[in-house]
């Protein structure tokens, strides 16, 4: 059994040291519980990472697990492990506001498939985590609850989407954090706060309750015509790789509701022989530019493994370079049609970002021109498929910066000054390939920031995916986020 750190809270110890040792009765859910509480008290009101904490509710789950303990029962593979979940995830008995003054009372009868297989398995819910309203912004804050700051420097974001979550859980807040992902949104956030995540493959984890949508008294199934509802996906935020795969594992499997969830065999990444694995990387997805600090750690990973005997190559996948504004259109084709219709009579309330989408402009396009790009998407899919036949696993940056101050719209790079959107573009191609992802922070910037490693692999691949990312992690030495809270929260000067 790995080792649990003398020196950290038994919330910050890895997920399965917790459930392990609560099942043995080693420690008892409650005492990790308080643990976990106590560092929220002591962190959250700076950082504002969890904006709606079931204290109560986390104590009466935990108290539930100890008694099954105590009975010699079983609670569960991820028995007393502290999680969060994004607020843009529907919780059952929880206020779930997308971040939205529109939802700002909404406390749903039912919950995300997701987390209610979380809370079946064991592990407790500690609260619900900040996110930009409707997850439409780059950095974590809104109108109902204001920012959220990082917690390695307070003075920086800690990107968007699942920014709440990446900070609950590199603040030692939760073991684990639950996040949505369409164009970067848990591996953006990942990478800002030198934690690890994985985008699942599309369909592996069902996406019923993904705000936003009409509230009702039942689970309301995502439209499989939807761009966003077959690209989307939740996943886990952890302080290190280990930590992904349990976390999955329990999510998976079809809902009965998500008709783009699919049945498929997970595999372990325990069980993958990673020197059988061929890696090629690249220094971006083609067309916008990657700082050159961070292609330095994406070179540097390439090389630990290829001095792990691994068969490593410099090389772009053929087609990458379409990807993005194949992507882009996509989605502006598909607009917010959701919202719209949630926010209808209401538009006031809503934050100005989303206004500016809602304003933004809207490509006409027939149906035979839509056809038309899909097909597209799908021959771009084709080629790096074929890639990746011979090169299974691609490296590539996360982003194009570092972690970046809140209100920052736009960024240079080199001579090129780059939008939000565009300084993602690494995500958005790996979103379009329909592909596993996952986010292992390999080394730092120029100016000692955390930097993250996109590892990508063929879809329902995940296991090698996390193979490579696990040994990138102990390749590349650099620790887990847990070992960095023994020391205070701080703010450079």
């Amino acid at each position: 059994m790995t080792e649990a750190p003398g020196d950290l809270s038994p919330a910050c110890w890895p997920i399965p040291v917790i459930a392990e040792r609560v099942r043995r009765r080693e420690i008892t859910a409650a005492e990790v519980i308080e643990a976990c509480l106590q560092t929220v008290q002591a962190r959250n009101g700076a950082l504002n990472a969890i904006v709606t904490l079931t204290e109560d509710q986390a104590r009466a789950q935990a108290q539930a697990i100890d008694r099954v303990t105590q009975r010699g029962g079983d609670p569960g593979p991820l028995a007393g492990v502290p999680f969060t979940v994004k607020d843009l995830i529907a919780t059952r008995g929880v206020r779930s506001t997308a971040g939205s003054l529109l939802l700002r009372d909404y406390v749903p009868s039912w919950g995300a498939p997701a987390v209610e297989r979380l809370c079946a398995a064991g592990a407790v819910l500690v609260g619900k985590t900040n996110c930009p309203e409707f997850g439409l912004a780059l950095h974590t804050g809104n109108r109902l609850f204001g920012d959220t700051l990082n917690p390695l420097d307070q003075r920086l974001s800690p990107a968007g989407s699942s920014g709440g979550d990446a900070a609950a859980v590199a603040a030692g807040m939760a073991a684990f954090g639950v996040g949505t992902d369409y164009g970067g949104s848990i591996r953006v956030p990942a990478h800002c706060t030198g934690t690890a995540a994985l985008r699942p493959t599309p369909g592996i984890v069902p996406g019923t309750g993904q705000l936003p949508f009409r509230p009702g008294p039942s689970p309301v199934p995502p439209n499989t015509a939807s761009m966003q509802a077959k690209l989307q996906t939740i996943g886990p935020i952890g302080r290190s790789v280990a930590d992904l795969w349990p976390v999955v594992q329990v999510m998976a499997g079809p809902d009965g509701v998500d008709g783009n969830a699919v049945p498929v065999a997970l595999g372990d990444p325990r069980s993958v022989d990673v020197t059988r694995l061929r890696v090629a990387w690249c220094d971006g997805e083609g067309t916008y530019p990657v700082r050159a600090d961070l292609v330095a750690v994406v070179e540097a990973a390439a090389r630990a493994l290829a001095a792990r005997k691994i068969q490593v190559t410099a090389r772009r996948p053929p087609g990458l370079d379409e990807a993005e504004p194949v992507y882009a259109l996509l989605r502006a084709l598909e607009g917010l049609p959701d919202h719209e219709d949630l926010a209808k009579g209401r538009e006031a309330e809503l934050t100005s970002y989303v206004r500016a989408w809602m304003a933004g402009p809207r490509p006409c396009a027939t149906l035979a021109e839509f056809r038309a790009l899909t097909s597209r998407a799908d021959q771009i899919r084709a080629q790096v498929y074929a890639f990746m036949e011979e090169w299974p696993i691609l490296l590539l940056p996360v982003a194009s910066v570092p972690a970046f101050p809140p209100g920052v719209g736009e960024f240079t790079v080199g001579t090129v000054v780059l939008s939000g959107l565009q300084i993602e573009s690494c995500c958005r191609v790996t979103t379009l390939l329909r592909s596993p992802v996952a986010v292992v922070p390999c080394g730092y910037s120029d100016d000692g920031l955390p930097v993250g490693v996109q590892v990508v692999g063929r879809p329902f691949h995940d296991a090698e995916v996390l193979a490579i990312a696990a040994e990138l992690q102990r390749l590349c030495a650099i620790p887990a986020a847990s070992t960095r809270l023994a020391a205070p929260v701080s703010t450079r000067d």
